[in-house]
C-alpha cells in the first residue's frame, strides 16, 4: 500500500514539473513579448486627467499636440532603429570596420538630439496649456519620473530592488 502511494506521489511530482517547465519555455521562447499591453498615449491622459484635474478642453488640446508629436517624431524612431541595427551588424561582423562603427555611433547620437529637441518642445506646448497649479504639479512629476529612473542627478535611483545610493557615493565611502 505503502509502494503504491509513493509511486502515485513521483507521478504526480514528475508531472507537476513537466508542466511548470513546459510553461517556462513557452513563455520564454513562443510568446512575444509584445503581447501584454503597454500603456499608450490612452493610459497617460487617463493618468494626467486624474493627477493634474484637467479640462474637457485641455485634455483634447493635449490629446491634439500628442497625435501631432508622435507623427512627427516616428521617422527619427523609424531611422535609429535601423541605424542601431546596422551598427550590430557591424560589430557582429567576423571583422568589424571602426571607421564605420564611428560613423553609426555619430548618426545614432545625431538623431538621438533631435528627438531630445522634438520632445522638449513638445513638453514646451503642453506646458502652455496647463494653468501655473497644474503646471508645477505635472513638472514635480516629471522631474520624480527621471529621478526614479536614474536619469537626473541628486537623488538615490529606484529600482526593481528598491532605493539605491548613486554610485559616486559609494566610491567616496572607499
Amino acid at each position: 500500500m505503502k509502494r503504491k502511494l509513493l509511486v502515485l506521489g513521483i507521478i504526480i511530482l514528475v508531472i507537476a514539473n513537466i508542466s511548470a517547465l513546459a510553461t517556462i519555455v513557452y513563455n520564454r521562447c513562443f510568446k512575444s513579448e509584445e503581447t501584454y499591453p503597454s500603456p499608450g498615449p490612452r493610459h497617460s491622459f487617463a493618468f494626467l486627467r486624474r493627477e493634474l484635474s484637467l479640462t474637457e478642453d485641455q485634455m483634447a488640446q493635449l490629446e491634439a499636440r500628442r497625435t501631432s508629436f508622435e507623427k512627427q517624431i516616428v521617422e527619427i524612431r523609424i531611422k535609429l532603429r535601423e541605424k542601431r541595427e546596422a551598427l550590430m551588424e557591424e560589430i557582429r561582423a567576423a571583422v568589424p570596420d571602426s571607421t564605420r562603427i564611428d560613423q553609426l555611433v555619430d548618426e545614432i547620437g545625431t538623431l538621438q538630439l533631435e528627438l531630445e529637441k522634438q520632445t522638449i518642445r513638445h513638453i514646451l506646448q503642453e506646458k502652455a496649456i496647463l494653468t501655473p497649479e497644474q503646471r508645477e504639479k505635472f513638472f514635480s512629476m516629471f522631474e520624480e519620473h527621471f529621478h526614479r529612473r536614474g536619469m537626473m542627478p541628486g537623488r538615490e535611483r529606484m529600482g526593481k530592488r528598491g532605493l539605491r545610493e548613486r554610485p559616486f557615493e559609494s566610491e567616496k565611502k572607499r
